[in-house]
């Protein structure tokens, strides 16, 4: 892993004008949380109290790290909210290391072709990585997500009886607007919903993609190639690619407990939705997939499980006895150079990985979004 964490300072890191306000008093700490800001003032501290609370010998080995950015085509009350967040930063103290990231003065601000939270995430984390070690874990919230008091401790027990090197926590949202009540009860239901009906399809993929509840090793970060810097589903893309190549376990607690606010500067997520729905251009049980779309995506999972050393012929035969339209969906997503190489594994775990692989998190939801359309 040396050479992987080297290869990944060297080429991966994100710029290093994006520094630290001060040197950590700790040259290495057993757990991080990562915290992106963009115009924060009236949630973020909230947050902050929420990690205070934690358990206070815990807190001794945890390091904060909260990057405040914008773009370089920015409305002044964001750049006005965000000084106004530094500012009061600098005048607070915690029962843990709290460090800032300056992404939002004139010289440091994020380029607008990268600027959003997949970005922020990557700044807010590559930034403290010397001062983590290859056990460290890495906790990834938001600005408006407050956690349980047996946040820290809960996770770490997992992680050191369950050994895994990425998780999800469970999550209730907050009844913090009361426009949104009604609705973000739906919008939850609907995540866990589809979560829970992937994982009785087959697929491993059956974890909520919210980047408030996600953690990973430090190992298993650079592993991947670290955050990726998407404006938008940089979640997804990066809890799929932590699926890959070690699984993500799910921790049932409930401990974290995002907003259930609604703002227009998200391409997608809660908020964003949450605003479309009250707009009414946005009926949430929309969102939900068909019955239909789950049967397919189970029935096409268990045959090719049990389709090793199967040709290809013989495969798409049963394929169309699924369904007419499946064959074509998978054609086009590129089955037959896919098929060589999954059949070329060695063994049956090998192939049922390869499988997954290549049938991942996005092929799932585009079989589902298919077939529901259809």
């Amino acid at each position: 892993m040396n050479h992987k964490i080297q290869k990944y300072k060297s080429n991966k890191l994100a710029d290093k004008k994006w520094s630290l306000n001060k040197t950590p008093h700790k040259p290495s700490y057993d757990i991080a949380i990562t915290i992106p800001s963009y115009a924060e003032y009236d949630y973020l501290f909230k947050t902050l109290d929420s990690i205070n609370n934690q358990d206070t010998d815990m807190l001794k080995n945890t390091l904060v790290s909260i990057v405040i950015n914008n773009s370089n085509n920015e409305k002044q009350s964001v750049i006005d909210n965000n000084n106004k967040t530094y500012e009061k930063l600098l005048e607070s103290t915690f029962q843990f290391e709290c460090l800032i990231i300056d992404a939002f003065t004139s010289k440091k601000i994020i380029n607008n072709k990268y600027a959003g939270v997949g970005m922020a995430r990557k700044i807010c984390v590559d930034s403290i990585l010397e001062y983590l070690n290859e056990h460290s874990l890495i906790c990834f919230l938001d600005a408006d997500t407050t956690i349980s008091k047996k946040y820290l401790s809960t996770i770490y027990e997992s992680y050191i009886s369950k050994k895994w090197n990425a998780a999800t926590v469970n999550f209730n949202h907050q009844n913090d607007e009361p426009k949104t009540k009604e609705l973000i009860n739906t919008y939850e239901n609907y995540l866990k919903e589809t979560a829970l009906n992937i994982k009785k399809s087959g697929s491993p993929y059956c974890y909520v993609s919210l980047g408030s509840t996600m953690i990973c090793s430090y190992n298993a970060y650079i592993a991947v190639g670290g955050m990726n810097k998407k404006k938008a589903s940089e979640d997804f893309y990066f809890l799929q690619e932590l699926e890959k190549y070690c699984g993500v376990t799910q921790i049932k607690d409930i401990l974290v407990h995002p907003s259930s606010r609604y703002i227009s500067r998200l391409y997608l997520g809660t908020s964003r939705r949450l605003e479309k729905a009250l707009k009414g251009e946005l009926d949430l049980s929309s969102l939900y997939f068909s019955k239909k779309s789950y049967n397919i995506l189970t029935q096409w999972i268990s045959l090719a499980l049990d389709s090793r050393s199967i040709d290809l012929v013989d495969v798409k035969n049963k394929i169309t006895n699924i369904d007419k339209n499946l064959l074509k969906f998978l054609n086009d997503i590129n089955l037959d150079n896919a098929w060589k190489a999954i059949n070329d594994a060695p063994t049956n775990n090998h192939f049922i990985k390869q499988f997954h692989r290549w049938f991942d998190g996005l092929c799932v939801f585009k079989l589902l979004k298919f077939y529901t359309k259809s």
